[in-house]
């Protein structure tokens, strides 16, 4: 999608890379305090959203990127945390699932059938929430090693609000940076 006019701009996708991990560990570690639900954190946002901007090679590797920087201590993961220990900890999962859904979803991208806009837009939107769920698969069955009494039902139910936010801020997110990219107003 946003690769091609990238590429033709004279960004490689090495350099896209690049930048869509700098996008990943400046706003991914931002969490905003959602009253009475988890914090909303943006790092899953941008995970799902890079690659399917970007493609699978340039947002895959910018998710890699991102974690080995936070697993060699840079600050970049939610809450500005890092390491090894958050990989290991509770939500590792969650992170763990992260280079995944990025070439998924980047394949995904590669792949995107729609020739106008609006089609686009709702294979992103799907991409958004599919990405989520997958995020969720990996995430989930690793928190349950930490809490084997947790209520996945409920948990599903508490982040089902956050991820839908996250979903349609990537689709405006998205819809916003294509089209100015085609010089649409």
């Amino acid at each position: 999608m946003l690769t091609d006019k990238l590429s033709d701009n004279g960004l490689h996708w090495g350099l896209q890379a690049l930048l869509g991990a700098l996008l990943l560990g400046g706003l991914g570690p931002i969490a905003l305090d959602m009253e009475g639900v988890l914090p909303l954190s943006l790092q899953s946002l941008l995970v799902c959203w890079i690659p399917l901007m970007l493609g699978w090679r340039a947002g895959g590797l910018a998710v890699v990127v991102y974690l080995l920087a936070g697993i060699a201590g840079l600050p970049v993961f939610a809450d500005y945390r890092s390491g090894v220990e958050v990989i290991a900890g509770p939500t590792g999962g969650y992170l763990l699932g992260f280079p995944i859904v990025a070439f998924l979803l980047g394949l995904f991208a590669d792949r995107v059938p729609g020739e106008t806009p609006r089609q686009k837009y709702g294979w992103v939107a799907l991409g958004m929430v599919a990405g989520h769920a997958v995020i969720l698969a990996f995430g989930i069955p690793w928190q349950m090693r930490f809490d084997p009494t947790l209520d996945v039902t409920a948990l599903v139910q508490t982040l089902a609000r956050p991820i839908a936010l996250k979903s349609a801020m990537g689709t405006l997110l998205s819809v916003l940076v294509l089209r100015g990219v085609q010089g649409r107003a």
